[in-house]
């Protein structure tokens, strides 16, 4: 583990020194942040969260680096997850290292929630990642992410010692964005291509397979010269799961 956390901690440094020496040419640090709230929460062609939730948001931008805060959080208090992630762009290809911590269920009396502060491979609520980020100038786009730490486990083994070894779930996504009279459309394809629980907690499917067709609508209403409120919606189907899903949200940023 210690290992595990050295490396990313070196990622993090290496990337801060990068954005560092891009500052001058970029004009020094900036923020934004603000919120979604969406009718649903849908992540990757899987249903996370039914029901109404906001997202807050928070991004530092210093040059080539970003540094993202987001969390989702349910009305209810059932469901909490807080994300932090460290992006560092080239060109059209962006690195992104995510760290995914989830709570839930945390009404229910017979539930131990996870700590935050509990990094320890077999019994963190973390999870870190991995992603490529491929943007093109003419709309199409790709990205390749692998969970390479914490909780994401091989629970389908038999085996205790099998059981507890990362299953370094796989997520590709190929997608086009497109503009039609104003309002930005976003056909994607993504595909897992090993066994996770991330992606299919029946543990029924192996080698590669298609978890989210979508289409995303999205479109800027303005409020005044200076202001403006993205409005999108989204339809998509799972075909492993054999399962459809389908939100509306609004954003509210600085």
């Amino acid at each position: 583990m210690k290992k595990i956390l050295t490396l990313v901690f070196s990622a993090f440094i290496a990337l801060s020194a990068m954005a560092q020496d891009n500052q001058d040419n970029e004009g020094g640090v900036s923020f934004n942040g603000g919120a979604d709230i969406t009718s649903s929460y849908v992540w990757r062609g899987q249903v996370l969260l039914k029901g109404a939730n906001i997202q807050p948001y928070l991004d530092f931008n210093a040059g080539n680096f970003t540094l993202e805060f987001w969390n989702c959080t349910d009305f209810d208090g059932n469901m909490k997850e807080f994300d932090i992630s460290a992006l560092y762009t080239i060109g059209q290809v962006t690195f992104t290292v995510t760290d995914y911590f989830t709570q839930e269920d945390q009404n229910n009396p017979n539930f131990e929630p996870y700590k935050y502060g509990d990094y320890y491979a077999h019994t963190t609520g973390h999870a870190l990642e991995f992603s490529t980020d491929w943007e093109s100038d003419f709309g199409l786009d790709a990205s390749m992410n692998v969970l390479f730490y914490g909780a994401d486990k091989k629970d389908w083994e038999d085996d205790e010692d099998e059981a507890l070894k990362n299953a370094y779930s796989t997520y590709f996504e190929l997608g086009y964005t497109g503009n039609v009279k104003g309002v930005d459309i976003r056909p994607c394809i993504g595909m897992v291509f090993n066994r996770s629980s991330w992606y299919d907690a029946t543990y029924n499917h192996t080698g590669i397979n298609v978890v989210n067709i979508a289409v995303k609508a999205s479109h800027d209403i303005k409020i005044g010269e200076k202001f403006k409120m993205p409005i999108y919606a989204a339809f998509g189907y799972n075909p492993m799961a054999d399962d459809v899903a389908a939100f509306v949200g609004v954003q509210i940023g600085f």
